[in-house]
């Protein structure tokens, strides 16, 4: 993929106001925004597919993406999201990046050693927030990942074979503050029978010109985080409300869109409710 690298993205840290919403309390109804920030959505929904090969029919897979751990996202709200997550009993766990609201934030996430457990395994990408300090930093980043028992996928496939077939997820660096490399990915992914695409955003799906993959699982957007029926005046994405949240269809793959878990900017949704998304795969 020849292109100019997109303007690194700048991270907001919450500010006098986002310090103030944080502190109302999040089970009042009456404070929607703040409430509806709080609550999160488990999106159950099975995944078919033609091209699936039989072998992978029926497994399990919870994504999630943009936890933001930091002033609106303790601890304690990451031990309650671990414990509903592997209450899923997933076969395989995906993590969408973003996961502390700047490069030492993400690296402080994985030093919690959120316990994530999945069958198959724990699989991992970084996002912009991720990607705010220099290489050394992802360095570190991807040992505490490691440690954490999730695999980094940072321009990097893993292959999963089963009764003789086989599924890559294919895991890129940052599309805004990383050096992505597509044409690595799809020579990994070569002669894979199911590939799983994981950008951190979607805003790179258009710039992909033969798409090498099956499925792409995306955040960023968060939804909109604040949307006014369906349309988000302020958008994460240069694309603006393109692909905003859910699913899509194009060019012979599917692309699902996650609300994700966290917030950034403000502590406040509207519209947008929290999700995490566990996905059964089926073979038509």
């Amino acid at each position: 993929m020849q292109r100019e690298m997109p303007e690194k993205k700048k991270v907001k840290k919450p500010g006098l106001l986002g310090k103030i919403l944080a502190m109302l309390p999040v089970t009042c109804a009456l404070l929607y925004p703040v409430y509806l920030a709080a609550q999160l959505e488990i999106k159950e929904e099975d995944y078919v597919n033609s091209r699936l090969p039989q072998a992978f029919s029926g497994l399990k897979i919870v994504y999630l993406s943009d936890i933001h751990y930091g002033y609106y996202f303790r601890a304690d709200r990451v031990q309650k999201l671990v414990d509903t997550v592997n209450a899923l009993q997933p076969d395989l766990i995906l993590l969408g990046g973003d996961y502390g609201e700047d490069s030492q934030g993400a690296v402080d996430f994985f030093r919690l050693r959120p316990a994530f457990r999945a069958k198959i395994g724990v699989f991992g990408v970084v996002g912009n927030h991720d990607r705010t300090l220099p290489e050394s930093n992802l360095i570190i980043l991807q040992e505490e990942m490691l440690k954490s028992g999730v695999t980094p996928l940072v321009n990097d496939t893993a292959l999963i074979r089963r009764q003789g077939a086989s599924l890559a997820l294919a895991g890129m660096d940052d599309y805004y503050n990383g050096f992505p490399e597509i044409e690595k990915l799809e020579e990994q992914c070569r002669g894979a029978d199911f590939v799983i695409f994981l950008p951190h955003t979607p805003d790179v799906l258009p710039e992909v010109e033969a798409p090498f993959f099956d499925l792409a699982l995306c955040g960023h957007t968060h939804g909109g985080q604040v949307t006014i029926f369906g349309y988000a005046p302020k958008s994460s994405s240069h694309l603006g409300n393109r692909y905003l949240s859910g699913w899509f269809h194009e060019r012979g793959y599917d692309c699902l869109v996650s609300n994700g878990v966290g917030v950034s900017w403000l502590p406040v949704r509207l519209g947008a409710k929290a999700q995490v998304h566990l996905l059964r795969l089926k073979h038509q």
